[in-house]
């Protein structure tokens, strides 16, 4: 359903437990997992009702470096945590809650990451599952996506390929919101897969959508190609959907055509990209605000791509249409 949960009263507390549970048997997590996982649901939503009074949590199956995980996200704009490592001792928690408090959770959870200040309140991520081999491919990615807030089908969509030799994104914003626009979104996706799927060449990809879908309800989209260990992006756009790179020499916006996927055919044009360890690649449709430098608080970008892209989801969701955030962070040196 991909919807932020509301949490501003006890009753939020069971809403986000059982979705926790649902996710956890979709995704064939053993029973103890389950427990373990609704117990992290129920002290993380719990401790926001105790410290911040409201927030907003998110559940969801993802497929994160080859693995299925469950992943949590539960954010709110209290006054922050003024001291992180205390919090991590068990038996530190809301007096309501379980009482296993922030190191609990950490420990539950297969992945955890947190950032807290009093200017920007908590986001608090975690991981269950996704412990099998997966392939190694020197960058951090990771996609997430919220429904309209009346609505219960998602209108932007996103495909998120990573090999030992490239990493490969599409993501794409149907026309409105809502089942017309997810239907038009899936438009897109079931095209690029029926032309072979991803592509090493997004222009030319990008010219075969547009060609194919002439005269569909249409979708803005981006193709982003990340060639290793050249480390090399290839990148080209039709629409309103962001694309920034973020590295030493600061935040670069990539151009932006006009035009839609169902409208007048694309020449396929492509901008070419070096990339360095370190930088960060985000791409995000207009169900969020612009993001600018200024958006950006003092040590998000060191954290991981999942939790940046959870705060963003929250703290720039625009509420009135679908959104949709892809992050990228490089790990390795070109050629290495």
């Amino acid at each position: 359903m991909n919807q932020w949960v509301d949490i501003d009263d006890r009753s939020a507390v069971a809403v986000v437990r059982r979705l926790a549970r649902r996710h956890g048997a979709e995704i064939g997590l053993p029973e103890t997992r389950i427990d373990e996982l609704a117990i992290v649901a129920t002290e993380a939503t719990t401790n926001i009702l105790r410290y911040a009074e409201r927030g907003r949590a998110l559940i969801e199956g993802l497929r994160i470096a080859g693995s299925d995980v469950v992943s949590m996200i539960f954010t709110d704009r209290g006054p922050g945590i003024s001291d992180i490592d205390r919090m991590f001792q068990d038996g530190e928690s809301s007096t309501d809650s379980a009482g296993l408090g922030l190191g609990a959770i950490v420990r539950l959870s297969d992945t955890f990451d947190i950032f807290s200040s009093p200017e920007h309140g908590t986001t608090i991520v975690c991981t269950f599952g996704g412990r099998g081999e997966s392939a190694d491919t020197g960058i951090e990615a990771v996609g997430l996506r919220v429904c309209h807030p009346g609505e219960d089908a998602c209108g932007d969509d996103f495909q998120l390929r990573q090999t030992p030799a490239a990493t490969d994104v599409l993501l794409c914003d149907g026309l409105g919101h809502g089942p017309a626009a997810a239907e038009a979104s899936a438009e897109v996706t079931e095209a690029a897969f029926a032309a072979g799927g991803l592509s090493s060449e997004p222009g030319r990809l990008m010219r075969q959508l547009t060609e194919q879908l002439v005269g569909r309800r249409g979708a803005v989209a981006a193709l982003v190609h990340i060639a290793q260990p050249q480390m090399e992006m290839r990148y080209t756009g039709v629409g309103n959907i962001s694309t920034l790179v973020i590295g030493a020499q600061g935040v670069r916006r990539m151009a932006v055509r006009d035009g839609r996927i169902g409208g007048a055919v694309t020449r396929g044009f492509e901008e070419t990209v070096q990339l360095d360890s370190g930088d960060m690649v985000i791409l995000h449709s207009d169900g969020l605000k612009t993001l600018r430098e200024a958006h950006f608080p003092p040590g998000l970008l060191r954290k991981s791509p999942l939790l940046i892209a959870g705060f963003f989801l929250d703290r720039a969701f625009r509420g009135r249409d679908d959104a949709s955030i892809v992050v990228m962070r490089i790990n390795r040196e070109r050629g290495a």
